[in-house]
């Protein structure tokens, strides 16, 4: 064999080295990075640290991708998608907080943050989309073609009603009123 392979050590795969846990603490961290639940048999410290290791970066990883998507996406669905992706991932890392040591921010005060401005970063995309989409209507010379692009649109923010929340969609329907001149059936 002409190349060994150098055994990899803790230290140069880790940039951080975690303290040793307790027993409680072992149960409690095991319970959230490992798939299997914990009985009577604990994770060795070294396979744990990897385990949470993988877990963090995998949330990190998808979290990212998430904002990425949440960001520059004009679709409703990948919005939507990304944005609970996002929340997930915020809050699957605060439940390992008290277990990591994070760099800047933590998890919890960037979820405070997200749970803060999830409305407003909702009514921007609903604004930008919605525009969007009138301008793409206007295009259109079919009436059957419009109603479809709109049905489409609207049937998405339905699909995503439960984190849309109803204030959201009250903005999208003054927007219906406004910009596509729509007469509310309610009054």
């Amino acid at each position: 064999m002409l190349f060994k392979r150098k055994k990899k050590t803790e230290e140069n795969t880790y940039s951080f080295k975690p303290r040793e846990y307790d027993r409680d603490e072992r149960i409690a961290l095991q319970k959230i990075v490992s798939g299997t639940p914990v009985t009577r048999k604990l994770i060795p410290q070294e396979k744990l640290v990897k385990l949470t290791y993988s877990y963090v970066a995998r949330n990190i990883r998808i979290g990212s991708a998430a904002a990425q998507n949440v960001n520059t996406t004009k679709f409703p669905q990948v919005f939507f998608k990304a944005l609970r992706d996002l929340i997930v991932t915020t809050e699957n890392l605060v439940r390992i907080e008290p277990f990591w040591r994070f760099d800047g921010r933590t998890p919890t005060e960037q979820l405070e943050d997200l749970n803060n401005r999830k409305d407003a970063i909702i009514k921007g995309f609903l604004n930008e989309t919605f525009n969007d989409l009138v301008s793409e209507m206007e295009k259109k010379a079919s009436s059957a073609q419009k109603q479809k692009m709109f049905d489409e649109y609207q049937q998405s923010l339905l699909n995503n009603k439960d984190i849309l929340g109803e204030e959201n969609f009250e903005f999208f329907k003054k927007l219906c009123m406004e910009k596509l001149n729509v007469i509310d059936s309610e009054e």
